[in-house]
């Protein structure tokens, strides 16, 4: 004989769609005093049951959401601090939070959940690309509107799995492919000019790097000798300085699992670090136990580390003054790439170099930018059919 269920404990049927539904009682209406229920659905009894028993256990502690009444804001929060706080890597997590505080709070926090519409979603998009940026500066960028889909959508997904919701409205929007930034690798004469021009800085040796290495800006400043071997030639990529809300952080951890690698020098770039680390030693001499020694390769003259933003502002500097396009400091890792793939390296070279998790993923980023690959390709089938045997083409004529 099946067991039944207590007060409260609802119960659960089949639909002819074939979805099994569950209702509960959550309390009562403080406006007409009746009883309140909850409809649970999945595809299976267990399914059902567990999300049956989860809101009722979240009743007894007090702990329940009605999506009837709390808002898209309010879950917002609920799903960042109790199911992304500690999951996520520090950046990560602040990425979140900024995105949710800065964007999506202001325009559909206010929305009760059980209200939320795919259509609002999907015009929220289309505003952000258009005129979404913070500083009332245009739009924000194809990608950052991926960014905040994932958010909203993930978000939503816990929502569904809860019972708070029957289905995900954020899997009917529409948001936009992604269109990488414009890459403007700085060409061979023109990386010349810039050595030229930046020579005199103290960290002259970190551009020197950045462009022959490929490194990632927090991959650069988060270098420590501990991962360096000058008498080898080889630098390890394993850390990188990133900048949170209360300061910088330098993490144990690269961009991906790919991103954690060794990396050959040039000669070029060992000269200039062991000139580098011979400066680096007269500035702890000279501070002594005011040097602050975290490690650091590339920090201040104090070893304290250098604000990411603010060592971009300085290359371009450089840039400026040697009359040089304003490109982006990750643009010498473009420069290296290409300069690689110029000279004929293999491209699986090249993306272990970089750090790519696939070989696809380098080319498809910069075949484009090494001109002639094209014409190369042809010329090397020239002449194909010249080659043909004399035999079998003459057994072709009769």
């Amino acid at each position: 004989m099946a067991k039944r269920r207590g007060n409260g404990e609802g119960s659960i049927y089949k639909r002819p769609d074939g979805i099994r539904v569950g209702q509960v009682s959550v309390g009562y209406d403080p406006a007409t005093g009746k009883l309140k229920r909850k409809s649970f659905y999945g595809k299976t009894r267990k399914e059902v049951a567990d999300k049956m028993a989860q809101a009722l256990q979240e009743v007894r502690n007090g702990t329940y959401i009605e999506p009837a009444q709390t808002t898209f804001g309010e879950w917002l929060d609920k799903w960042l601090t109790g199911y992304k706080k500690g999951q996520l890597k520090p950046t990560t997590y602040q990425g979140y939070e900024t995105l949710i505080n800065v964007h999506i709070k202001p325009a559909l926090g206010k929305i009760p959940m059980a209200k939320l519409q795919a259509h609002m979603i999907q015009s929220f998009y289309n505003e952000k690309l258009s005129a979404g940026r913070a500083d009332g500066k245009g739009g924000l960028s194809t990608r950052m509107v991926r960014y905040l889909h994932a958010v909203i959508r993930q978000a939503l997904q816990q929502a569904v799995k809860e019972g708070l919701l029957a289905r995900n409205v954020a899997d009917a929007t529409s948001p936009p492919t992604v269109k990488n930034k414009q890459m403007r690798p700085l060409a061979e004469n023109e990386l010349l000019t810039f050595f030229e021009t930046a020579r005199k800085d103290r960290l002259f040796a970190a551009y020197v790097l950045a462009a022959t290495t490929g490194l990632r800006r927090g991959e650069l400043l988060g270098l420590c000798w501990d991962c360096v071997d000058l008498e080898h030639g080889v630098i390890t990529v394993q850390r990188q300085l990133l900048p949170l809300k209360d300061g910088l952080s330098l993490e144990e951890t690269t961009k991906s699992r790919s991103g954690r690698r060794s990396v050959t020098l040039t000669d070029d770039a060992i000269r200039e670090l062991k000139a580098y680390r011979k400066r680096q030693a007269q500035e702890k001499l000279l501070l002594g136990e005011a040097y602050q020694d975290n490690g650091l390769v590339f920090c201040k003259e104090d070893g304290s580390p250098i604000d990411p933003r603010e060592f971009t502002k300085r290359f371009q500097r450089h840039l400026t003054k040697a009359g040089l396009p304003k490109v982006r400091l990750h643009d010498l890792r473009h420069t290296h790439a290409s300069l690689l793939l110029a000279r004929g390296v293999h491209p699986k070279v090249v993306q272990e170099r970089l750090g790519h998790s696939s070989i696809t993923m380098t080319l498809d980023l910069y075949s484009h930018l090494v001109p002639g690959l094209q014409e190369a390709a042809a010329a090397t089938l020239n002449g194909l059919l010249s080659k043909e045997k004399g035999p079998a083409k003459a057994q072709g004529d009769k």
